[in-house]
């Protein structure tokens, strides 16, 4: 498990595999999480689901003393989730979890590297990334982190991915972006993580 402490934003990830108490994870859940979790069939998304809610949990009381069992959660006009002036966001990928939260509007992505076929490059990235990934020692994790990015991106504005050729990235200058911050994590084998989050 792993904790990154920014500005006003914390990050944490962990692997499904870490836990065999599971039915203790499932039975402090509220009855809106345990609905979403029985409509789950793989029991491997059954402890996504699971885990994702523990982490959440967890921050929520260490860091603002708020407990989980008793927010309000509001959605946006796209469903995206907040509490009050604090923001979060979830993804998950294979065995992995991810939860960040803010002050500010966030958007997270966590994705495992594998084989791709060619032709989502075209789909996924503009001239410029396209260059970039085609460039690179390795395609698919370079392809990764721009999806990775996109992702992030429109989960921090909330509206739901688009066309993901109206941003673009430039990986080389990616700190020099004056609109949000971006922060790139490979701390897991085999992994890209995405968190974008809103500036003042």
């Amino acid at each position: 498990m792993y904790n990154y402490f920014g500005d006003i934003m914390f990050y944490l990830f962990d692997n499904i595999n870490n836990y065999d108490n599971y039915d203790d994870m499932y039975n402090i859940l509220n009855s809106m999480d345990k609905d979403k979790v029985d409509n789950y069939t793989n029991i491997r998304d059954k402890k996504l689901c699971m885990l994702s809610r523990k982490i959440l949990r967890d921050i929520l009381k260490d860091r603002y003393s708020i407990n989980y069992n008793e927010l309000d959660i509001k959605y946006n006009e796209y469903g995206k989730p907040y509490i009050r002036d604090i923001y979060f966001n979830i993804s998950h990928s294979n065995d992995y979890v991810l939860v960040a939260i803010s002050k500010r509007q966030i958007g997270v992505d966590i994705e495992k590297i594998r084989n791709v076929d060619e032709t989502l490059i075209n789909y996924i990235c503009t001239d410029k990334e396209k260059n970039y990934v085609l460039g690179s020692d390795d395609i698919n994790k370079s392809l990764f982190i721009i999806f990775c990015l996109k992702e992030a991106y429109y989960k921090m504005i909330g509206t739901g991915i688009a066309n993901l050729k109206d941003i673009e990235f430039d990986i080389n200058n990616i700190s020099l972006n004056n609109n949000f911050n971006i922060i790139l994590d490979n701390s897991i084998d085999g992994y890209v993580i995405a968190i974008m989050e809103e500036k003042d």
